[in-house]
């Protein structure tokens, strides 16, 4: 006001601060009838008259006339609104003399509708932020000498607010000291907003959403949820308190930093409730939004201790893999008697820095293992195994979880610490886990040198060879005899077949059956001839319907079943199974190859060296991604970057003991990169197909034939001798669908996808089909 007062244009100003009174239609008009006739503008002495005498009094001044209307959102706020609303229209669009002038903190129809009607200018909040240029300017008009941080800092955590920043700057003028943040001034200003605001509902809103560092307005109406969440909302907004963004999961709204501080200091020291009632109502919201971990968040800003160690408990593989770090930074909000009663968070707290990738762009992305295979692996025997520590057991169900997210190297730590504590307290279920742990991690890591040493062990090689019993061992032995068929046949190790053939069969088809399947897909895929890859492509098939989806075993069983079927030639089939797979490190290398193997080379190089940026490629993949780009420059004709690159693969293959993917190569690319080097070309020792070294479970069929019935052995039988289920009918002597009903059971029962796969899985079955 006083800067329109001060503008001599010779235009009459007539200036009403509105308050409560004015929030029913009469009040709003008597008290502009008041300032009117202060202003000698209306004298009409009849109280129920004030409306029209206003409205008539406007209409019919002659002069040029400003009419400045403060806090207008209290104009009508309880009643009539709109009408009034509807009549300042009507004055400003029938008198050319008369300039409206409003000021308020909510959205009007005079801003919206009146737009369209009148000439009209806005003026929005953030059309009056100060920015740092502004408030450097500000500064000097006070006599105070600010450095351009200081005044970029000063507008941006004040949320560049004028009477804020003025507040701020005043106040070091009058303390005569640095012009800065100040917490004390701020809160003032708080306090002095908050008192200034009428509204119940839209004071509860301001204290309540400065909680949590933003929030949606799904969250809004979970903190607020008496209906007028969004409301509030919308006026803060506008008022140009509220800062929006767009994020991935949509629009988020925050506080400037020392507005929400202010806020949330004044709202503890007057409702130290509120902060705990906030962060319960945000619970439910974030189970649905952002899962275990947010819902742990708020659990812990509650001090809801109870729930969070239900969340930590429950939610643990999801936690550990995902959400490592995050769960590092909760964990030091527990009491200290808590976190060192309880053995998860002893495990957060002493092991999970050292197992948590040092980026949180790099956790897993695979969804964590279902708990059925921890269960078969310790809890269902956990109270028979007294003698092991509860951290103990937390550490084997880490190394799990860790094992199935992909950071092999987070489980090889978790499962030495579980062998540590069975070689100092003799325990012999700590030392097997612990040593069977690690043996899994870097088998399945491709380290195949390490892999093999630790079979080294005298007593897990006793387990291995079928010494004692017990639940423990028999868990160790059947999980022991697949790693090591894994790494003897990444290694290329003679004793490789021996290793296949001695796999056990693990009871459930679970995560560790699939690493079986597996197994005999990677020896299928060297020693295999052209059938036995064929039954290995239906076993793999078969075991991808049994796995939950998501999760690193898919992707390991599907990108081993694209290998096969591009040895197969069968690429077309290999790229729609790659394509149903998440892209992944696990998957890079076999995309790089499948690229490779339709001649697509300069694709295949950048996806190759693309995934070798990644820390948890497994040493196979690393090495398959050198070759690929080695073989792919070769073909370009490019040799001496080709023989390179071929170098650095060899390098791995040294370190590692990795040598699978050499036989993965042409014969003749391998040979023209390796040279005469005796040492190099002993890198890929010719694999060996006789008879004599198939292991059972690679020659023998999928299914034994009581799995066919009659009737199915029948129809398989007259699919030798027609092109499909027509034939199959005619032959048979049954309708075309019955024909289609008994195929699929039979490829099903077979793991095939088509005619030709059915044929090659079910040979051996010639005797029972006659």
């Amino acid at each position: 006001m006083q800067w329109l007062s001060g503008e001599d244009d010779g235009v009459t100003t007539v200036y009403l601060p509105l308050d409560e009174e004015a929030r029913l239609a009469p009040g709003f008009w008597g008290a502009l009838h008041g300032a009117l006739t202060a202003a000698r503008l209306d004298d009409a002495a009849d109280a129920d008259a004030q409306r029209p005498a206003v409205l008539d009094a406007l209409a019919h001044h002659e002069q040029p006339l400003r009419l400045v209307l403060d806090n207008y959102h209290e104009a009508g706020h309880l009643d009539g609104r709109t009408e009034i609303d509807d009549d300042l229209l009507e004055l400003v669009r029938t008198s050319a003399a008369l300039e409206l002038v409003v000021a308020t903190r909510s959205l009007r129809t005079l801003e919206t509708t009146g737009a369209l009607s009148v000439d009209l200018t806005v003026v929005r909040p953030d059309d009056l932020a100060m920015g740092a240029e502004d408030v450097l300017a500000l500064a000097e008009l006070h006599g105070v000498t600010l450095t351009e941080d200081q005044a970029s800092d000063l507008a941006m955590e004040l949320g560049g607010w004028p009477a804020a920043v003025r507040l701020c700057i005043a106040s070091g003028v009058v303390g005569g000291r640095e012009t800065t943040v100040d917490a004390a001034t701020v809160d003032g200003f708080i306090e002095t907003l908050l008192g200034d605001v009428r509204s119940h509902a839209l004071r509860e809103f301001l204290v309540r959403t400065a909680v949590p560092d933003e929030f949606s307005a799904s969250a809004a109406r979970a903190i607020v949820p008496d209906g007028t969440a969004i409301r509030e909302l919308r006026n803060l907004r506008v008022s140009g308190l509220l800062r929006e963004r767009e994020t991935v999961d949509g629009l988020r709204y925050s506080y400037p930093p020392a507005i929400r501080d202010g806020l949330r200091r004044v709202a503890l020291e007057h409702h130290p409730e509120i902060e705990r009632e906030v962060h319960v109502a945000l619970m439910a919201l974030a189970a649905q939004e952002e899962g275990p971990v947010g819902v742990l968040r708020h659990a812990v800003r509650a001090q809801e201790w109870d729930t969070a160690l239900r969340i930590i408990e429950e939610e643990w593989s999801a936690l550990l893999t995902q959400h490592p770090n995050d769960l590092i930074d909760l964990a030091r909000s527990f009491p200290r008697e808590i976190a060192e009663s309880d053995p998860r968070l002893q495990v957060v707290r002493r092991h999970l820095p050292r197992m948590a990738p040092a980026s949180t762009a790099e956790a897993s992305p695979w969804t964590p293992t279902g708990a059925h295979f921890v269960d078969a692996a310790v809890n269902q025997r956990w109270q028979e195994l007294r003698e092991t520590t509860d951290e103990v057991h937390v550490l084997i169900q880490s190394g799990l979880a860790a094992i199935f997210a992909g950071e092999q190297e987070a489980a090889a730590y978790a499962f030495e610490r579980v062998r540590d504590h069975g070689l100092q307290q003799d325990d012999r279920t700590a030392r097997l886990l612990g040593i069977g742990g690690m043996l899994t991690a870097k088998a399945f890591h491709g380290e195949a040198d390490l892999a093999l040493r630790l079979l080294d062990d005298p007593e897990l090689a006793d387990v291995l060879a079928g010494g004692d019993d017990d639940e423990v061992s028999r868990l160790v032995r059947v999980g022991g005899r697949i790693m090591r068929a894994i790494a003897a046949v990444d290694a290329l190790r003679p004793e490789a077949h021996e290793a296949v053939a001695a796999i056990l069969e693990p009871g459930r088809r679970d995560e560790l059956w699939a690493l079986a399947i597996h197994a005999r897909g990677l020896y299928a895929s060297v020693y295999g001839s052209p059938e036995d890859q064929a039954r290995a492509v239906g076993q793999l098939r078969a075991a991808l319907r049994h796995l939950e989806p998501g999760g690193i075993a898919e992707s390991t069983i599907g990108t081993q079943l694209v290998e096969l079927l591009v040895a197969g030639g069968m690429v077309d089939v290999a790229e729609q199974v790659l394509d149903r797979l998440a892209d992944s490190f696990v998957s890079t290398a076999t995309r790089a190859y499948l690229l490779h193997a339709q001649g697509k080379e300069q694709e295949a190089i950048d996806v190759a060296a693309s995934g070798l940026g990644d820390r948890r490629m497994s040493a196979r993949s690393r090495l398959m991604n050198e070759l690929i780009i080695a073989a792919a420059l070769h073909r370009l004709g490019q040799g001496t970057a080709a023989r390179r690159r071929f170098t650095r693969g060899v390098r791995i293959a040294y370190e590692t003991g990795q040598r699978r993917p050499f036989a993965l190569m042409r014969a003749e690319v391998f040979t023209a990169l390796a040279g005469n080097d005796p040492e190099l070309l002993a890198l890929r020792p010719v694999p060996s197909t006789t008879e004599a070294q198939q292991p059972p479970s690679v020659s023998a069929v999928p299914v034994v034939p009581s799995e066919l019935s009659a009737r199915e052995l029948q129809v398989l039988a007259a699919l030798q001798d027609s092109a499909g289920p027509a034939g199959v009918a005619a032959a048979l002597g049954m309708s075309v669908n019955t024909a289609k009903t008994h195929l699929r059971h039979v490829y099903r029962k077979l793991g095939a996808s088509s005619r030709d796969e059915a044929l090659v899985l079910s040979r051996g079955l010639g005797q029972e089909r006659r």
